[in-house]
């Protein structure tokens, strides 16, 4: 009905098919034309084809997370950090008062003062042994036993360092003595602090965790894809997010679908924007296929649909003719087309109800003269 009723009131302003009565020709005069408020646009040429809007998920990769544990037993008795700020590499992110560290430290005291002894008396035997005062094997002794003492300091810090205390503590154990059961919790890497588990006055036994600091340098996204379309999803293939606006290229396609949901975890490296993304957010994601084929971009309303088939308006000399195309997928405000234009043309995005309108009321002449 509306179709004829838009017929009928363009006939009313003089429309008249091209004699190409095959292709149905509509020819517009430029009084026409501004009756029907027609605009044209030309295809946008794109070089990949859109799969599916599917849900997503920013993630970290794997290297790029580091656990933080407690590497002596005690109670912590401060933590310097909250949830989601920036730490730098070797900042303090907690202390633990621990009695088991006391008694590593000194042992290292003892170590050390069994060193001084023993290499005095290297030092004494060298001075004698080459003198002719003492024997060789008295000398060799002696050396066993300062080789002994150098062994047991060098396993001593050695347990230290492995139990967290920094190189230069150590040192400072050494020259100076003192003893402190405070041991500071140091941050692996520079990055932010992805979850805190560590609350003042909490008892940790040893490798308890503690925080987990993730570097954002490098995000990852995955995409839970419908199995229906893994078989078009190719590696290389680009990923793009509109909100917050990010870009990622597909690395990796899982081998196994989850049997509950029926898709497949597809993995994407962000190239861009990913200083909007945080780890751990939900986002919509639209997945592309690199393709060959002349592919091409429009504006939604150009693209009319007539009997299951879909149609643009393009112009030609002297009129416009519309020529089937094939849907490969749909945006915001465009539509991909992956058959049916060669690139070029000019096709209508304004008026194309008006055009509709007179060219199936021209495919209806043309039956009945038929």
């Amino acid at each position: 009905m509306i179709a004829r009723l838009l017929t009928t009131a363009l006939c009313g302003l003089g429309l008249a098919f091209g004699a190409q009565a095959e292709n149905h020709l509509i020819r517009l005069d430029t009084e026409q034309r501004s009756h029907l408020d027609l605009r044209t646009v030309r295809p946008e040429p794109v070089s990949a084809l859109p799969l599916a809007q599917v849900p997503g998920r920013v993630v970290l990769p794997p290297a790029h997370e580091f656990a933080v544990t407690a590497l002596q037993s005690g109670v912590i008795t401060r933590v310097n950090v909250p949830l989601g700020v920036t730490v730098a590499k070797g900042q303090v992110l907690a202390e633990i008062e621990s009695v088991a560290l006391v008694d590593l430290q000194r042992a290292l005291v003892d170590a050390q003062s069994v060193f001084g002894v023993a290499e005095a008396k290297m030092g004494r035997d060298d001075t004698l042994l080459r003198e002719g005062v003492i024997s060789r094997v008295r000398w060799q002794e002696t050396r066993s036993d300062f080789e002994r003492a150098q062994a047991a300091l060098r396993a001593a810090e050695q347990t230290l360092l492995a139990s967290g205390l920094a190189a230069t503590e150590i040192a400072r154990l050494k020259t100076e003595g003192r003893i402190s059961g405070i041991y500071r919790v140091l941050s692996p890497a520079e990055g932010i602090v992805l979850e805190r588990l560590a609350i003042v006055g909490q008892r940790v036994d040893t490798l308890a965790p503690l925080f987990r600091i993730g570097r954002l340098d490098e995000l990852w996204l995955e995409i839970e894809m419908p199995q229906e379309r893994l078989k078009e999803a190719r590696t290389g293939d680009r990923v793009t997010i509109d909100n917050p606006k990010a870009r990622a290229r597909v690395i990796e396609i899982s081998q196994s679908v989850d049997p509950q949901s029926q898709t497949a975890l597809v993995r994407a490296r962000v190239e861009q924007g990913g200083d909007r993304l945080r780890p751990g957010m939900n986002v919509n994601v639209q997945t592309l296929h690199r393709s060959t084929d002349r592919i091409f971009k429009v504006p939604i309303a150009a693209v009319f649909h007539h009997e299951g088939h879909s149609y643009v308006f393009v112009q030609r000399e002297g009129g416009f003719e519309a020529v089937e195309v094939q849907v490969a997928g749909q945006e915001a405000y465009h539509v991909v087309l992956h058959e049916g234009l060669e690139g070029g043309e000019s096709i209508v995005a304004q008026g194309v109800a008006g055009l509709k309108a007179a060219w199936v009321g021209g495919l209806t002449g043309h039956e009945h003269a038929e």
